[in-house]
C-alpha cells in the first residue's frame, strides 16, 4: 500500500538552480507528496466520495487565487501537483495535449489533472472550482458596467493600465519559466523561438494550431534523424558495414582463428541496451485514471451532433433570437481558438463588438479589469453575455460560460483514453515535446498581444467619450511596471495577486505625477 512520504524536489523552474538567487514563490525544494507510481487499481478502489473530497481540498481555492492569466496558471498547477499527483513528464504531456486542442489551455490542464487522478466527476468538480468564482465576478462586472459614466475619469484609466502592465510582466515570467522546461535541446529552443515569432508577426485563428502541429513534426524529425539517415540509400551500405562485425583493422591484427572467435563472441554478446534508464523512466510515469473508451466515444458523438444541430438551428432562424446567436458565437470561439485566453480576445471582439451587441468602450474596460480577476481568461465570455443579451443578462452570462468552455472539455474527455495508450510510444513523446515547445512560444505571443493594447486612455481629440487602447510603450513607465512585476514575483517571492495590486497602485502613482 502506498504511503505518504517526504520527498525532495529540484524543480526545473527553480531559478536558484540556474543563477544562485532566491527561489520563485511558484517552486519548492521540499513538498509532502503522494508517490506518483500508485496503480490505477489503487486509485479506482477508493470511494467516489473520498476522491471528490481530495479534489475539492486541492482545487477549492484556485478559483480565488489563480491570478495572472493562463501562462501563470500553468506554473501554479505545476507547483501544486507535480510530484504529488503526477510526474513531470505526464504534466508536460497534458499541457501539450491541451494546447493542441481548441479551448482554454490552462483550464483543460487543471481539468485533466483532476481526471487522471480521481476520475471524470472529479474533473468536472475541479473545473467548477476553477472557473465559477471568476465567472461570477465577471457577471457582476457586466451588470455594473452599464452604470459607469460614459467618460471615465483619467485616474480610473491609469489604474486599469497599471493592471495591464503588471499582467504583462506576470505572463512574461510564466513564458520564461515554462521555457526552462520546454527547451531541452537545440531544436526545442528553435521551436519556441519560431512559434513566438510567427505568432507575433501574423495573427489568424488558424495560425496557432498550425504552429503547434509543425512544432510536433519538427521534434519528431529531429528525434528520428538517425533512423531517417539509416534508411537513405547512401547510408545503408555504411550501416551494413558497421553492423557486420569487427573492423578490418582489428581483424588484420589477428590470426584467422582469432578473428573467427572474435566474430562469434560479438554475435553472441551484442552491445547492451541502457536498461537502467528505461526502468527509471517507467517508474517515474504516473498511472492514470481516464474515462472508459465507450464513454469517450459517446462524448465525441455528442460533441459532433451538438455542434451540427446548433449551427443548423441558428441558420434556420436567421439571427432572430439573440441568445441563440450569442451562444453559437461563443461555441465557435471555444471550438476554433488554439493558444489559450489571450488569443481568444480578438475573436470575441469580432463576435460581439463588430455586430453591435457590445459597445467598444465596455469591451475595453472589461478586458482591462479581467487582468485583476482570478481564473481563466475565457470567463470574459460571461461578461460579454451579460452585455450582449440585455433582455436576460443571467441567461446571456450562462450561455457565454457554457459555450466557451464546453467544446474543449468534451474533446479532452474524448481523447484522454487514447493518451494512455500511446504516451509510452517514442514517436508520441517526440510529437508532444514539440507541441509543448510550440505552446510555450505562444505564451510569448500572448505577452506581445497584451503589450500592444495595455494602455487605456481617452483621446484628446475627436470623440472624447470613446475609450481607446494603445501599446504600453506609449509611456516608458509602463514597461518599468511590467519589469518590476517580473522581478518581484520571480526573485522576491511576491504572490501574483499582490503583484497585480502593486501594478494598480503604480498606475495611481503615475496619474498623481503626470497630473500634479
Amino acid at each position: 500500500m502506498a504511503t505518504r512520504t517526504e520527498i525532495a524536489v529540484q524543480s526545473p523552474l527553480d531559478p536558484q538552480s540556474l543563477s544562485g538567487h532566491g527561489k520563485s514563490p511558484w517552486t519548492s525544494t521540499a513538498i509532502e507528496a503522494e508517490p506518483t507510481n500508485v496503480s490505477v487499481q489503487e486509485l479506482g478502489r477508493r470511494p467516489l466520495g473520498a476522491r471528490l473530497v481530495e479534489t475539492a481540498r486541492n482545487f477549492w481555492h484556485l478559483g480565488f487565487t489563480a491570478f495572472g492569466g493562463p501562462g501563470v496558471h500553468v506554473v501554479i498547477l505545476k507547483r501544486l501537483f507535480v510530484g504529488r499527483w503526477l510526474d513531470e513528464t505526464t504534466f508536460a504531456d497534458l499541457f501539450a495535449l491541451g494546447n493542441a486542442l481548441p479551448g482554454p489551455g490552462s483550464t483543460q490542464l487543471a481539468f485533466s489533472i483532476a481526471v487522471v487522478r480521481n476520475g471524470t466527476l472529479a474533473g468536472l468538480l475541479a473545473f467548477l472550482f476553477w472557473s465559477l468564482p471568476g465567472a461570477a465576478g465577471m457577471a457582476g462586472l457586466g451588470a455594473g458596467v452599464r452604470a459607469f459614466p460614459e467618460k471615465l475619469p483619467p485616474i480610473v484609466l491609469a489604474l486599469l493600465t497599471g493592471l495591464n502592465a503588471s499582467a504583462v510582466g506576470l505572463i512574461a515570467l510564466a513564458a520564461y519559466q515554462l521555457s526552462l522546461t520546454a527547451v531541452t535541446d537545440p531544436v526545442s529552443r528553435l521551436i519556441v523561438l519560431a512559434s513566438a515569432s510567427f505568432g507575433i508577426c501574423y495573427h489568424a485563428p488558424w495560425m496557432y494550431p498550425v504552429l503547434i502541429v509543425i512544432g510536433g513534426l519538427c521534434a519528431l524529425v529531429y528525434d528520428k534523424r538517425k533512423w531517417v539517415q539509416s534508411h537513405l540509400p547512401n547510408r545503408r551500405s555504411r550501416t551494413a558495414e558497421t553492423a557486420s562485425g569487427p573492423s578490418a583493422i582489428e581483424l588484420d591484427s589477428l590470426s584467422p582463428a582469432q578473428a573467427s572467435d572474435l566474430r562469434g563472441i560479438r554475435r553472441r554478446n551484442p552491445p547492451s541496451q541502457p536498461t537502467e534508464t528505461i526502468i527509471e523512466d517507467s517508474r517515474r510515469r504516473t498511472e492514470l485514471m481516464v474515462p472508459d473508451k465507450r464513454l469517450a466515444v459517446l462524448l465525441g458523438v455528442i460533441f459532433v451532433v451538438s455542434i451540427t444541430v446548433l449551427l443548423s438551428v441558428r441558420g434556420r432562424l436567421g439571427g432572430k433570437y439573440r441568445p441563440l446567436d450569442f451562444f453559437a458565437n461563443m461555441t465557435l470561439a471555444g471550438l476554433i481558438i488554439f493558444g489559450g485566453g489571450p488569443v481568444v480576445i480578438p475573436l470575441l471582439r469580432g463576435y460581439t463588438v463588430d455586430n453591435g451587441w457590445v459597445h467598444s468602450r465596455d469591451f475595453l474596460l472589461g478586458f482591462a479589469i479581467l487582468q485583476a480577476f482570478p481564473g481563466p481568461n475565457f470567463n470574459f465570455a460571461v461578461y460579454l453575455g451579460v452585455l450582449a443579451v440585455p433582455s436576460s443578462p443571467a441567461l446571456g452570462g450562462f450561455l457565454g460560460w457554457l459555450g466557451i468552455f464546453l467544446p474543449g472539455i468534451l474533446l479532452k474527455l474524448s481523447l484522454l483514453p487514447g493518451y494512455t495508450a500511446w504516451r509510452k510510444s517514442s514517436t508520441a513523446k517526440s510529437i508532444l515535446r514539440g507541441f509543448n515547445a510550440a505552446a510555450t512560444g505562444l505564451v510569448y505571443t500572448a505577452v506581445w498581444q497584451l503589450f500592444l493594447v495595455g494602455y487605456i486612455y481617452t483621446p484628446a481629440t475627436g470623440n472624447t467619450t470613446a475609450t481607446s487602447s494603445a501599446p504600453l510603450l506609449t509611456d516608458p513607465f509602463w514597461g518599468v511596471v511590467a519589469g518590476f512585476a517580473f522581478v518581484l514575483t520571480q526573485w522576491y517571492k511576491s504572490p501574483p495577486a499582490l503583484t497585480i495590486v502593486a501594478g494598480a497602485l503604480a498606475g495611481l502613482a503615475w496619474y498623481g505625477v503626470v497630473n500634479r
